[in-house]
């Protein structure tokens, strides 16, 4: 293992029950309503309070891979307006347009992988 492995696993250990804590504070915060979100070409009205990966996996039925569920490893990326964001840490919001099947996305998750 490099120790760039041993870094981000030390760093997804200690950080990521104070992360999970700091983003469900957050989901709490916000006005619980409906909110229509696209992922990829399918479009549903989900609850606003909840992260684009619990919507990915509990409405859409995409299956997207993630590690440490706190923003750490990146292993969940998608994109959204071109960038890059982290479905685990990042709110669903009205009119979103989430695009996870895409070759580059592909490839950014082979290198986050887990050996």
């Amino acid at each position: 293992m490099s120790s760039t492995e041993t870094a981000n696993k030390m760093k997804i250990a200690l950080l990521k029950y104070p992360k999970r804590a700091a983003m469900q504070a957050q989901l709490n915060r916000i006005p619980p309503r409906q909110v229509k979100v696209q992922i990829n070409n399918l479009t549903k009205m989900v609850h606003s309070q909840q992260t684009i990966l619990d919507a990915a996996h509990n409405h859409f039925d995409e299956k997207i891979p993630f590690n440490c569920r706190a923003g750490i490893c990146g292993a969940c990326e998608a994109k959204w307006n071109g960038q890059r964001v982290k479905t685990c840490y990042t709110p669903v919001q009205d009119g979103m347009r989430i695009i996870t099947l895409d070759k580059e996305m592909e490839h950014f998750r082979q290198g986050t992988a887990d050996e």
